[in-house]
């Protein structure tokens, strides 16, 4: 009988994966270093979050407490600003490495696989992505359960197994108890996903069962973290803050919410008209909090307010997409559009490829028309689940703008940034899967999945 001969692997088979583990090694220590490059920045917010920390783990205030109740359990974890500043990079860089490797695994090994993996932690260092680590906010966690939710999603529209959606739906659960208006994406996301299981009831009834299944835990997660926000009441200050910028300073909108039951348009209307707007700035007409005279308006917005204004958004659809572009933009307290005003001015660390994966605004129109180019012309990757699948993660970005936007009139810039960076990191994405990917029926790049249907 002949010996079986060891085979000894030929080292130019580990260079790919040696070059993307030694740039993700880079990536955390970055990360990392960059977090203790100095002394955690502590907001308004930072306190309402040690606030909820406070509390029993075991009460309501807690898990309904007047934040999201992720970054209050890290808070309560680690037990300090510095603690909480050097988590948040580790679990950023872990985070950002899952979905780095996910992406990896879309294209051929190799070169184009170390490529990919490089592309998403180099957006991943980006300084609007990165400079979150040293405040104590949600942000950082938004952006890192951001990633999982993308690698969790690409891993699942590959094969929908049973694991692959409780991991989605894990996912998605830390990602919606971060940040209320990530409520949303996922709630928009079930209703996508439920359609899709519909879709396939008359072609495949395994898919659809899955597929549902996936749909109806999304939808729990959705309500569940809805129930929190709603239950703790804490949305009624930014009710406040839409209201005394984008509607009371417009008397045709404060007669259509007079029509609607709120109470005290005429004293509204002429606090209006004897209030002045800064240069450069939209107007803001605060009502007077102590004042007698306005008690039953206070009353109608606690009680009323939120229903209300959405049945003003879902009437006034123009008005959802066109008054985020007005100039001055109709909010305070933003920074005028300056991010860089939230990131630390000491030992600040700023990534040199922010230029080049951060593009501006209108570099985002470039970028889709490519992504569209590449995967359904070029590569045609547009067939394959897992492109689709992140093409809708990437058009209910902006969607979660939008619902960012619209749910407060102060600090725009901040609450919007997770949804800019859920639109810019898909588009980066689908360039990626679109130049590197294999062609329709190529299932080198890391296994079979199931059919595309």
């Amino acid at each position: 009988m002949a010996l079986t001969r060891w085979r000894i692997p030929n080292p130019r088979n580990w260079y790919a994966p040696a070059l993307a583990l030694a740039g993700w090694c880079a990536f955390a220590w970055y990360l990392v270093a960059q977090a203790l490059g100095g002394p955690a920045i502590i907001w308004n917010d930072s306190s309402a979050y040690g606030a909820v920390a406070s509390k029993s783990l075991f009460s309501l205030a807690f898990w309904a407490g007047q934040r999201p109740p992720l970054s209050p359990l890290l808070i309560k974890i680690v037990g300090s600003s510095t603690g909480y500043e050097v988590a948040q990079a580790v679990i950023a860089a872990l985070a950002w490495g899952a979905l780095a490797w996910t992406v990896g695994r879309l294209v051929p090994s190799g070169w184009q696989r170390v490529v990919a993996v490089w592309v998403i932690l180099a957006f991943a260092s980006a300084l609007p992505v990165t400079m979150w680590n040293r405040s104590v906010l949600s942000e950082s966690l938004a952006m890192s359960t951001l990633a999982l939710v993308f690698a969790s999603v690409i891993w699942t529209a590959r094969a929908i197994t049973w694991p692959r959606i409780a991991a989605t739906a894990v996912a998605c659960l830390c990602f919606a108890a971060t940040r209320d208006a990530q409520v949303w994406t996922v709630a928009f996301g079930s209703v996508v996903v439920g359609v899709y299981a519909v879709s396939r009831v008359g072609r495949s009834r395994r898919l659809a069962r899955r597929a549902g299944a996936l749909a109806v835990c999304l939808l729990s997660v959705a309500a569940l973290t809805e129930w929190g926000t709603l239950s703790s009441h804490r949305t009624s200050s930014d009710l406040n803050d839409v209201l005394v910028v984008r509607i009371f300073p417009y008397p045709d909108r404060v007669a259509w919410f007079a029509s609607h039951g709120m109470p005290e348009q005429k004293q509204i209307d002429h606090l209006a008209a004897t209030t002045t707007a800064e240069s450069g700035s939209a107007k803001v007409v605060d009502i007077p909090a102590q004042d007698p005279a306005f008690k039953p308006l206070r009353q109608w917005m606690a009680d009323k307010g939120a229903g209300t204004y959405l049945l003003w958004l879902v009437t006034h659809p123009g008005y959802v997409i066109t008054e985020p572009l007005q100039r001055p933009e109709r909010a305070f307290n933003y920074a005028h559009g300056d991010l860089t005003f939230y990131a630390a001015t000491q030992n600040r660390m700023p990534s040199p490829l922010t230029v080049v994966v951060w593009a501006p605004l209108i570099g985002l129109l470039f970028m889709a028309a490519l992504a569209a180019y590449l995967g359904m012309i070029l590569s045609e990757a547009w067939r394959e689940r897992p492109w689709r699948a992140v093409l809708i993660l990437t058009g209910l970005g902006v969607v979660a703008m939008l619902v960012a936007w619209h749910g407060d009139g102060q600090e725009v810039t901040r609450h919007t940034i997770e949804g800019l960076a859920q639109l810019r990191l898909g588009l980066w994405i689908l360039i990626v899967v679109g130049l590197l990917g294999p062609q329709p029926g190529d299932t080198e790049a890391g296994g079979r999945q199931q059919p595309a249907g």
